[in-house]
């Protein structure tokens, strides 16, 4: 089984869902570890990411899918099919929930470098407040349809 956490941006809760299903985030880490995640804030916009395997071997990836997760979706089914792969099953996974309402604009002054550290700041503060909601929601993922 193949399990494809999405996002608009595929950057951020995405990743951090990847991550915490993979077991790499436990607990609260570091800002430093936080930003030193090699997928974390780099938008690829249909770029399928490999992240790992969990307890049970499933794989797991990210992606960004814009305003486009039903076709790219269909897709994946598709590419699925034609590649004979029936054996394995993908799950997508919408983490859209988790994003945090400005995120463009918090992209955008990362790029600036004397605003880069205060949108870290507000970007590592929104992920302490969400990690528990993030948890608890791959955590129930993992009881339901694995």
């Amino acid at each position: 089984m193949k399990v494809i956490y999405y996002s608009y941006y595929g950057c951020y809760s995405s990743v951090i869902a990847a991550y915490i299903h993979t077991k790499v985030i436990r607990d609260k880490v570091d800002k430093d570890v936080f930003f030193s995640i090699p997928e974390i804030l780099k938008t690829d916009y249909g770029e399928l990411k490999y992240i790992g395997i969990d307890e049970s071997y499933h794989e797991i990836y990210t992606i960004g899918m814009k305003n486009f997760s039903d076709n790219i979706k269909k897709t994946l089914e598709g590419l699925r099919k034609i590649f004979n792969m029936e054996y394995d099953k993908l799950i997508f996974v919408d983490t859209n929930k988790f994003e945090p309402k400005c995120m463009k604009l918090f992209l955008y002054l990362r790029k600036i470098s004397i605003f880069r550290n205060l949108a870290e700041c507000i970007l590592y503060y929104l992920f302490i407040k969400k990690l528990d909601g993030i948890k608890n929601f791959v955590l129930d993922l993992k009881l339901n349809y694995m």
